[in-house]
């Protein structure tokens, strides 16, 4: 008997395919299989199999070319997660499969000579290879704990929402989770928004676990260490992996408990097809896999407290710092022009000045966070006003230095720097002249890490000096050099972006100075308010985690500002109450569930009459509220005109329209469609 099976391809095409199979393998032995097929004229592809069926299909088909596997690499569970996140996410079934299992995984040519030999692993034991460390837990640490505990005892898909000021031991929490789910057979999956906050945190799994026990996966990783782990994660031979938003995919068979910590982080949400929330996978792969889910936060996203408020997750709070502790001082420093003050005002102020001073002549350490990276977001023209835009882009060009200065001028010359479009890396030699007047008028405005890097050397040039952005950040290797110099007490000052402001734990650190507070309070984004309270919240927890006290210096313009105040005062819940009253107020989420509809086209014109007609058939669903068209706060990307809706409504009421988008094509424009979106820009 011939055995047909459906197939699905990593392609943005919404229907899988038949295929000619086997004659001697079971239908369970080949769901799940990667296969090599032929598709389109004289092409083949990767993909995998999904369901196979007896019956003769009423068509030709076509045979198997090669089944890559010689058994189910991807299981049942995450088989039904694919399809779930295919159908609420709007992309294929095999664009969905590809984050479990890449079709460029392959096993490399040479085996690893530096790979850690993997053991027996889960199947031969339930104890860890090293002992957990001996700590007493402060009282809402051990409830915290018990709780967890009982859930993954009874193996209940519970979420617990793990609430805990900075430096109030949740990632001791997370670890005493893991060392229970161990204990019981079971793995872990802890997972970290940003890839720069791996090293310390895979430092201390290993020292815990052992380093044979414990994997690591990102998309950074190079093709033979991430088949490796993904081989080891699937045989069931490592405890514990931790990984960033992708890592969520995991072929873990026996999964006990997913951790996911800084649960507010944006950069959980993946801007590419598909565009999921891993959030929202993590819950729904623990519902399938009968697994904990721990949501880890000092700044929980109103959507998560929301839920835990009404009761869908079970709320654990740490109210106090470990060993007693006191929060840092924070101070809001107003940068408003004085009557009659004439100039740019210095980048630090008086008292954030002073502050570095002290911290310098006592040997301490400093972190300075600015949330632009290069050297000034835009180049202007003093006399005629023309600014530095992209030709491709509806964005000023950031100045970025090319090479470190030697000069002892607080700015740097044309010939050491360069224009960098951040929307399409666009990169120009920066003009000496303005290219309007042809005068030498050209001016540096405005605030990036580079620039506070240069003044700080210029100010203090014996101090040890560091800069982390998503610039340096791309490098591993120069990741882990700085984490680590800054750790053991070599770099006296780190300047950074939102790279530094969370995660890390930095003894030495008494002093964080948050230069310009206001980049993200006014952006058009109903959520500015909340990710400018996160981010000045969490970047002052950074301070004052050994045994001296901590101070915070946040310069901004808009001091009386009910985010700021709040920060100041260390105080999440009157944020929550008010911003939750807001929210309320003009139906945005929780309260209701938004999509993000971007029509873009190469002429304005054609963008813009596309989303017009869209607005047409919108109109025939009934109880959505839409709101546009309009043009996107960035009109221009890579050349494209971009125009947005976005529609309010209820699961329920959205399904149908969301039905009916999978197979929309716009005349003259293409339509992405955002489930959940974040990104309002």
């Amino acid at each position: 008997m011939i055995l047909f099976l459906e197939v699905a391809f990593p392609l943005p095409v919404d229907k899988t395919f038949h295929y000619a199979g086997l004659d001697t393998a079971a239908p369970e032995q080949l769901i799940g299989r990667r296969v090599l097929a032929p598709f389109g004229k004289g092409k083949s592809l990767v993909g995998y199999v999904v369901g196979v069926t007896a019956e003769t299909p009423p068509f030709a088909t076509k045979k198997i070319t090669q089944f890559l596997d010689d058994k189910p690499s991807i299981s049942n569970a995450l088989l039904q997660l694919t399809r779930w996140l295919a159908d609420y996410y709007l992309c294929s079934w095999g664009e969905a499969l590809a984050g479990v299992w890449p079709t460029a995984l392959t096993a490399p040519k040479r085996a690893s000579t530096t790979a850690a030999t993997i053991g027996p692993g889960l199947r031969a034991a339930g104890v860890t290879t090293k002992e957990a460390r001996s700590l007493t837990l402060t009282p809402e640490q051990s409830l915290a704990a018990s709780q967890i505990h009982q859930a993954i005892e009874a193996h209940r898909a519970e979420t617990f929402l793990l609430h805990g000021i900075t430096d109030s031991g949740k990632t001791e929490v997370y670890l005493q989770a893991i060392d229970y789910a161990i204990s019981k057979g079971r793995q872990a999956l802890y997972l970290l928004p940003e890839i720069a906050m791996t090293p310390p945190f895979l430092d201390q799994l290993k020292m815990r676990y052992g380093a044979d026990r414990v994997g690591l996966w990102h998309s950074g990783l190079a093709p033979g260490e991430r088949y490796r782990i993904w081989t080891a994660a699937h045989r069931g031979d490592l405890h514990v992996l931790l990984g960033a938003r992708s890592a969520v995919f995991a072929p873990l068979p026996n999964l006990g408990v997913l951790i996911l910590d800084e649960e507010h982080e944006p950069s959980y949400k993946q801007e590419d097809r598909p565009r999921y929330h891993t959030r929202a996978v993590a819950l729904k792969r623990s519902h399938l896999e009968s697994a904990v889910l721990i949501l880890g936060s000092a700044t929980p996203s109103l959507e998560s407290y929301w839920q835990a408020q009404k009761g869908t997750y079970q709320l654990l709070e740490l109210k106090e710092r470990v060993e007693k502790r006191s929060l840092p001082r924070v101070t809001l420093v107003d940068r408003r022009s004085a009557p009659g003050q004439r100039g740019m005002p210095p980048i630090f102020s008086e008292k954030l000045h002073i502050a570095l001073e002290q911290r310098l002549a006592r040997r301490e350490q400093a972190l300075l966070f600015v949330n632009r990276r290069g050297f000034t977001p835009f180049l202007r023209c003093s006399g005629c006003g023309w600014v530095a835009r992209c030709p491709r882009c509806s964005l000023t060009m950031a100045v970025h230095m090319t090479k470190v200065s030697t000069s002892d001028r607080p700015f740097p010359s044309p010939n050491e720097t360069e224009l960098v479009c951040h929307g399409c890396l666009r990169h120009e030699k920066s003009p000496v002249e303005c290219p309007a007047c042809k005068k030498l008028k050209l001016r540096l405005y405005g605030i990036g890490t580079q620039r506070i890097e240069r003044e700080i050397n210029h100010l203090f040039p014996f101090a040890n000096v560091e800069r982390l952005d998503s610039d340096i950040g791309r490098s591993r290797p120069e990741l882990e050099r700085i984490i680590h110099s800054f750790a053991e007490g070599q770099t006296d000052i780190l300047v950074g972006t939102q790279m530094i402001a969370k995660g890390f734990d930095f003894p030495r650190v008494t002093l964080v100075g948050v230069v310009d507070a206001d980049i993200s309070l006014h952006l058009p984004d109903f959520r500015a308010s909340e990710r400018t309270f996160d981010l000045i919240a969490q970047v002052a927890g950074r301070a004052g985690r050994g045994d001296r006290h901590g101070d915070v210096v946040v310069q901004t313009h808009y001091p009386e500002h009910e985010a700021l105040q709040c920060a100041q005062r260390h105080d999440y819940a009157t944020f929550y109450e008010k911003e939750i009253e807001n929210r309320a107020a003009l139906n945005y989420p929780p309260f209701c569930h938004l999509v993000r509809l971007i029509i873009r086209a190469s002429k304005d014109s054609a963008a813009q009459q596309a989303a017009e007609q869209l607005v047409e058939r919108l109109e025939a669903f009934s109880g959505l509220e839409i709101l546009g068209p309009a043009p996107a706060a960035h009109l221009r990307i890579r050349g494209q005109f971009r125009y947005q809706l976005l529609i309010k409504g209820s699961e329920e009421k959205l399904a149908p329209f969301l039905k009916m988008a999978r197979t929309l094509r716009l005349p003259k424009a293409f339509l992405v469609v955002d489930v959940d979106p974040l990104d309002m820009l």
